[in-house]
C-alpha cells in the first residue's frame, strides 16, 4: 500500500466541518452526474430491503483513531485482492475499531454462483493498513456477499465511485450495496463532525429499459452479453418436455399459496435421466437475501398430479445457496414477477411451451432468461425485464 497522503490523524479534521471535505473532492473522479440522496436518516429506512446499519456501539468518535481513509483502502485493496463489493468501519470482537473490505475473488462478471467472497479486516488505527484475507463459508455471508456482487453488476458506478462521491459530505464509515425502490446502489454513511451521522443512497445507474411488453427473442441462447453460463439441460432432445401434463405457470400458480412466490423455475432432466420440473420459491419475496431462506420444489411432471418434494438449501451447499441469492435480488430490482415474465413470453409465443425461467442480468438490467419450445421444434430464447 503507498503511504497515506491525506491526514495522518482523523481527530485533526473530523470536527473541522462539512466544508472542508469539499476542496478537492468533485472532479477527482468520474461520478458527477451520480444521483444522490442525503435523507438525513438513522439508516435506509422503509424503502430499502434490507436492515443492515453501522455497528460502532452508538459511539461515531469512535471513528477518530482511525488513520485510513475508506476510499483510500478500496482503492487499494481493488489492486492487490480484487474488486472490493462492500466497505465497512465497525466494532471488531474484541471492542476495538476494525476495518472491513469484502473483495470478490473473481472478476465482477462472474456470477454469484461461480465467484468467491472473501473479507479483508484489520486494525484502521495503524498505518500502513495491513488486514488479513479469509474466505467465507457460512450462509450469512456467502448469501450478503452473493447479493453485493449482483447489486455490483446492476450498477455502472462502482463501490469506490460511490464512497468518493460521498467523501464531500465528510467521513465515509460504511458503503454497502443495497436497493432503494427497486433500484441498485449503494448506502453510504458520512459523519462530518463525528457526533452526527448522515445516510446517502447512491444510485448504481443501471438501466432502466423495460422490455416486458415486448419481449425481446434473442435467438436460442442469451449469447455473450448474459453474466451468467446456465443453459437448460434437456439432452438432446426437446421434445420431451411436451410430455408434461403441467404448464410451468400451472404448477407456479398450485404451488405459490403454500410455498411463497417462485424465484425460478426450469424442466429438466433427473438423475435417472427423467424429465423433471423444479421450483425455488421463497416466502417473503421482500426479504433479502441474507434473511431469506432458500430451497428447491422438484418432482414429476408427467403424471395426473404434480406433487413435488421440498429440500432446503443449505450450508455446504454452496453452488445452490449464492445462486439463490442472486435469484431473489434480481427480482426484487426487476419491477416484475417470475409469472408474470413466463407470462410474457409466452403470450409472444402462445403456441409455445415455456420450458425454463431464471432471473439474469443484461446490460446493466435485471429481468428473466426464459426458454419457449416452439411448433417448429427449436428452442427460442427471451428476455423480459
Amino acid at each position: 500500500m503507498r503511504p497515506f497522503h491525506r491526514v495522518s490523524i482523523l481527530s485533526s479534521v473530523l470536527f473541522i466541518g462539512f466544508s472542508s471535505f469539499a476542496v478537492g473532492c468533485s472532479g477527482e473522479t468520474p461520478t458527477n452526474d451520480i444521483e444522490s440522496t442525503s435523507d438525513d436518516l438513522r439508516g435506509p429506512g422503509k424503502a430499502a430491503t434490507d436492515t443492515r446499519v453501522p455497528e460502532l456501539g452508538g459511539d461515531l468518535a469512535v471513528l477518530r483513531q482511525s488513520k485510513v481513509w475508506m476510499d483510500e483502502a478500496v482503492e487499494d485493496a481493488d489492486r492487490s485482492t480484487g474488486p472490493i463489493i462492500e466497505a465497512k468501519f465497525e466494532l471488531g470482537d474484541s471492542g476495538k475499531l476494525s476495518l472491513s473490505l469484502y473483495p470478490a475473488g473473481k472478476p465482477l462478471n462472474v456470477d454469484a454462483e461461480r465467484n468467491v467472497f472473501q473479507e479483508l479486516s484489520g486494525d484502521p488505527t495503524a498505518w500502513p493498513f495491513a488486514g488479513s484475507l479469509e474466505a467465507f463459508k457460512d450462509q450469512e455471508h456467502l448469501t450478503r456477499s452473493a447479493r453485493d456482487l449482483t447489486l455490483v453488476q446492476l450498477s455502472r458506478v462502482s463501490l469506490l465511485e460511490a464512497v468518493e462521491s460521498s467523501s464531500c459530505e465528510g467521513f465515509v464509515y460504511w458503503a454497502i450495496p443495497t436497493i432503494r425502490h427497486g433500484r441498485a446502489g449503494y448506502g453510504v454513511y458520512t459523519t462530518a463532525n463525528g457526533t452526527r451521522q448522515k445516510y446517502h443512497f447512491i444510485d448504481g445507474q443501471g438501466s432502466r429499459a423495460r422490455t416486458s411488453s415486448h419481449p425481446i427473442e434473442l435467438g436460442t441462447d442469451p449469447g455473450a452479453l448474459a453474466t451468467d453460463e446456465r443453459v437448460p439441460e434437456l439432452g438432446s432432445d426437446l421434445a420431451i418436455v411436451k410430455t408434461a401434463k403441467v404448464t410451468m405457470a400451472q404448477a407456479l400458480a398450485s404451488l405459490e399459496k403454500a410455498h411463497g412466490p417462485a424465484i425460478e423455475a426450469k424442466y429438466e432432466l433427473d438423475d435417472n435421466g427423467k424429465l423433471s420440473l423444479s421450483i425455488y420459491p421463497v416466502k417473503d419475496i421482500s426479504l433479502d437475501a441474507e434473511r431469506s431462506s432458500f430451497g428447491e420444489l422438484a418432482g414429476d411432471p408427467t403424471g395426473k398430479t404434480f406433487a413435488p418434494s421440498f429440500e432446503e438449501f443449505k450450508v455446504p451447499d454452496v453452488e445452490h445457496l449464492t445462486r439463490s441469492a442472486r435469484d431473489i435480488t434480481l427480482v426484487q430490482t426487476a419491477s416484475l414477477t417470475l409469472r408474470q415474465a413466463i407470462d410474457a413470453a409466452q403470450s409472444a409465443m402462445p403456441s409455445g411451451f415455456v420450458y425454463w425461467a431464471i432471473p439474469t442480468i443484461r446490460d446493466t438490467r435485471a429481468g428473466y432468461g426464459v426458454y419457449v419450445y416452439g411448433k417448429d421444434g427449436k428452442a427460442h430464447y427471451f428476455f423480459v425485464s
